[in-house]
């Protein structure tokens, strides 16, 4: 039998759940202000993407910044993801949606994968 997506799957997934804030920008948005930055929950993460959990339907294709706080809490970890599939989230309210990583700054990218390899150690 195969898992839905499991065929894409290009990297593990790690269970973890963590609070996010993502910003969905706007089509023909001109400043920061008139995109809505939304708290989201994790439910796994891997080195190409994110599986979250949000309150309110994203739509599917939509690109997101999403702001991952560190471990220290001091700054937040700044990455840039689309939505490749969104779902009614089957044991609450709200929806699932399974991001893809998008290439943001080398940096912070870089940054990600350090974090993905500790989670999964």
């Amino acid at each position: 039998m195969i898992v839905e997506g499991s065929e894409r799957r290009k990297y593990p997934r790690i269970n973890i759940e963590r609070a996010i804030y993502v910003e969905v920008v706007r089509r023909g948005s001109l400043t920061e202000a008139d995109n809505p930055i939304i708290r989201c929950e994790t439910l796994d993460v891997s080195m190409g993407g994110l599986r979250i959990w949000v309150p309110e339907q994203i739509a599917q294709g939509s690109v997101l910044n999403i702001a991952a706080p560190m471990e220290d809490w001091k700054e937040n970890l700044e990455l840039v993801g689309k939505a490749m599939w969104v779902r009614a989230a089957e044991d609450k309210k709200g929806y699932w949606v399974g991001l893809e990583l998008m290439d943001s700054s080398r940096e912070d990218m870089e940054r990600w994968f350090i974090v993905v390899k500790r989670l999964s150690a």
